[in-house]
């Protein structure tokens, strides 16, 4: 009895460590104040950097008008680990994602959306299984802790955006 009370527990606490999220609430949503600059300086500086900083296996700049101050772009970042072991798990695993930027006099509001989690794909040799091949595919974020290291990194980035608008 007390081994299935044990087992009941630790299934539980293996459920709450992995909670998934709806899609719609996979969303970051943040604001840089660019007080020194026009909405043309900003959307031009703004363009220029993402071509230089992001990267994507899609087209960078998807979007770009200057008369309504939106630019929409692809890019990924590597996975920003949590922690050494949540470092030695996701190694190589990069997120990618689509970003909004609605330029407006003196602040830019950025939403990242369609945030997507590459695991590398990897090779396993043991004696149970000679050859095995592991991972090398793209799955929505749908893991809070995962959601959780892409807002990190979508917020780094969004950080060195901000100050080479306002250097």
């Amino acid at each position: 009895m007390k081994k299935a009370v044990l087992m009941f527990v630790l299934l539980l606490a293996g459920c709450a460590t992995h909670r998934h999220m709806r899609q719609e609430d996979v969303v970051i949503t943040t604001e840089i104040d660019v007080p020194k600059l026009s909405t043309v300086q900003s959307f031009d500086t703004s363009k220029t950097w993402l071509t230089r900083h992001l990267y994507s296996r899609k087209k960078i700049i998807e979007y770009a008008d200057e008369a309504t101050g939106v630019i929409v772009a692809n890019g990924s970042i590597t996975y920003p680990a949590m922690g050494k072991l949540d470092a030695i798990d996701k190694i190589q695993y990069t997120i990618s994602f689509t970003m909004q930027e609605v330029i407006k006099e003196g602040e830019i509001s950025l939403i990242f959306y369609d945030l997507l989690l590459t695991v590398p794909k990897s090779y396993l040799h043991s004696r149970l299984q000679p050859e095995a091949y592991l991972g090398g595919y793209t799955v929505p974020v749908e893991e809070r802790s995962d959601f959780e290291a892409a807002r990190k990194g979508v917020l780094e980035l969004t950080a060195k955006l901000a100050e080479y608008l306002n250097q």
